[in-house]
């Protein structure tokens, strides 16, 4: 989980770069779609028709709608905020995933487990900073978080009949098919520069996509999720390095009880 969660700081940074040229933010989500489908096409081939079928057609929609809704509400808080505050505001999807799990996947709320994940979320919240003022960067971030969450719980649920291949190819094809009216709306051609970012950013997150799911089939949700706290140094660090964005004194500060949080997390699950 926490690979998957660094690869997906360099795939948001990719996608920044490239929306950044003018991109519309639909086309992001839909050049991830065709070019996953293009990177797994020997898998397609092999398993046919046959592979795509799924014993959980209701939760794999509920997976796709939440995914989609997760990575556009993502490019758009990568857009309207810093690469940091971004990357560190959607990460509440902990406090969340922890009260879903409870609700949906009977995982038992316990409090060590959910005084680590606020614990950490402080940390996010020290990091990110807002002052106040309105954005609506924040409430996409916030989006993000909340749908970034139930991606994560149905994820859970689908790793017991779903192998990942056929997640990452459901998904993949749900984001082509929704986003290519609007992509064609607002048609922009891209430089090789920004279909450059596109590919290496979409690889990335595939092979995040598969760690994803490798990851759900080996911890519960609740444990998962704070994990993902690893993606906020990196979002930083890549800030500073690619955007000149530099992180206030907070970052030191979110980033140890952050760490802090997730090493209490995994000790407590190691121990049981």
């Amino acid at each position: 989980m926490v690979g998957a969660s660094l690869l997906f700081s360099v795939m948001g940074a990719c996608y920044r770069v490239a929306l950044q040229e003018g991109l519309p933010t639909p086309a992001a989500p839909f050049a991830r779609g065709v070019i996953t489908l293009l990177i797994i096409l020997p898998w397609l081939l092999r398993v046919g028709g046959a592979g795509m079928v799924t014993r959980r057609p209701w939760l794999m929609t509920w997976r796709c709608v939440a995914g989609l809704v997760a990575f556009q509400c993502s490019m758009l808080a990568l857009l309207l905020l810093p690469l940091a505050d971004a990357v560190a505001i959607g990460q509440a999807r902990p406090i969340w995933a922890i009260c879903l799990a409870a609700l949906l996947l009977n995982e038992a709320l316990r409090r060590d487990r959910v005084v680590a994940a606020a614990v950490g979320f402080l940390g996010v919240l020290i990091i990110a900073n807002p002052g106040g003022h309105f954005s609506w960067g924040l409430v996409a971030a916030v989006g993000a978080g909340i749908s970034g969450a139930l991606v994560l719980i149905s994820l859970k649920k689908l790793a017991t009949t779903e192998p990942p291949m056929r997640i990452i190819a459901w998904y993949a094809i749900a984001s082509t098919v929704c986003w290519a009216p609007l992509t064609a709306m607002l048609w922009v051609t891209p430089s090789w520069q920004a279909v450059g970012l596109l590919v290496f950013g979409t690889l990335m997150s595939v092979v995040g996509d598969y760690m994803v799911s490798m990851a759900a089939r080996r911890a519960e949700a609740g444990l998962l999720a704070p994990m993902e706290y690893a993606q906020i140094p990196s979002g930083a660090l890549l800030g500073w390095l690619v955007f000149s964005e530099m992180p206030g004194w907070g970052l030191p500060v979110g980033v140890a009880l952050m760490l802090g949080a997730s090493l209490y997390l995994a000790r407590s699950a190691g121990r049981r």
